[in-house]
C-alpha cells in the first residue's frame, strides 16, 4: 500500500479523543523530497495529524506509513529519520537551558543511554550555524527572542539528520526577518538534501511559493492537491465556514487572506 516513492501514505485516519472526533477518514500520500503546508481553522486535527505521524498517539481507525514504517508498531525507527519542531510552548522555560542543550536534545533521545560524543556536538553546531545562531551556542533558551527561539528549534529538527521534516506552527509569534529566515533555511534543506517537509500554518502565505501540495483540513480532508487546486473559493468556505478572499498574483499563485491566527 506505501509505493516506493512515497514518503507518507494516509488512509483513511480517523481519531477521536474521549469520544470528541479529531479526525476522520483522511487520505492523502506525500512523494519523496515534497514540501506540503496543512492549513484548516483552530480545532481542525491538524496537531492531531502530524501526532499520528510520528507515532504520539495511537489512532483509532486507518493506516499510516512514513518512509514504509508503521508509527504504531515500529514509532523509534519513524522518529530515527523524522526531525519535528514543536510549537515552542512544549519547552519548558523554567529549565534553565542553554541553547546548546537545546539543539542536542534531538541526538541524545537517538541515542543508546543519551550519551554524546564529539561528533553530535559538531553536527549541532553545524545545524546552528545553518540557521545562523552559531553565536549563541552558550546562551540561555529563555533569554532569546521568539523567532531565536524558533530558529534554534529548528536547528534541533536539523540536527538529527532527517529524511523528513516536520514542523508544527514554525511561525508563531516570530518577526518578518526570522520567519524569513526560516522558510529560506527549509527550502535549502530541502532541496540540498531531498528531504520531505510537512509544515502546519495558519498562513500559508510565507510559504506558498514554494509548496508543491496543500492539505486543507477541518477534521476530514477537505482539499488536497498543488496550491492552485486546493486554495479555492468553495473548499475555503467549507473548511471555514466563511468566505475566504483570493488574490491572484501576476505568478499566478493564489494568496488566500485568511485571517485566522490563533495557535
Amino acid at each position: 500500500m506505501c509505493g516506493k516513492e512515497d514518503a507518507v501514505v494516509v488512509k483513511n485516519l480517523s481519531h477521536r479523543y474521549d469520544g470528541n472526533v479529531a479526525l476522520v477518514n483522511v487520505s492523502f500520500a506525500l512523494p519523496k523530497g515534497s514540501f506540503t503546508a496543512v492549513i484548516g481553522p483552530n480545532g481542525a486535527g491538524k496537531s492531531t495529524l502530524i501526532k499520528a505521524l510520528i507515532g504520539l498517539i495511537k489512532y483509532s481507525e486507518g493506516y499510516v506509513r512514513v518512509y514504509g514504517f508503521d508509527p504504531l508498531k515500529d514509532p523509534e525507527s519513524v522518529r530515527k529519520i523524522v526531525g519535528y519542531m514543536p510549537q515552542r510552548e512544549s519547552i519548558s522555560m523554567h529549565i534553565p537551558l542553554r541553547v546548546r542543550d537545546v539543539v542536542l536534545m534531538g541526538r541524545a533521545a537517538r541515542k543508546r543511554l543519551g550519551v554524546l560524543d564529539d561528533r553530535d556536538v559538531r553536527i549541532a553546531k553545524s545545524a546552528l550555524e545553518i540557521v545562523g545562531l552559531e553565536s549563541l551556542w552558550d546562551e540561555r533558551f529563555v533569554n532569546l527572542s521568539g523567532g531565536q527561539q524558533q530558529r534554534v528549534l529548528l536547528a534541533r529538527a536539523l540536527a538529527v539528520e532527517p529524511k523528513m521534516l516536520i514542523l508544527d506552527e514554525p511561525f508563531s509569534a516570530v518577526d518578518v526577518p526570522s520567519m524569513e529566515k526560516i522558510t529560506e533555511t527549509i527550502e535549502i534543506m530541502r532541496r540540498e538534501r531531498n528531504m520531505t517537509v510537512l509544515i502546519v500554518v495558519h498562513d500559508v502565505n510565507p510559504v506558498l511559493h514554494y509548496l508543491d501540495y496543500v492539505i486543507l483540513l477541518n477534521k476530514r480532508l477537505v482539499a488536497f492537491g498543488e496550491p492552485h487546486e486546493a486554495l479555492n473559493e468553495n473548499a475555503l468556505l467549507d473548511a471555514y465556514g466563511s468566505v475566504i478572499r483570493i488574490i491572484v498574483c501576476e505568478e499566478g499563485y493564489c494568496h488566500p487572506l485568511i485571517g485566522d491566527r490563533h495557535a
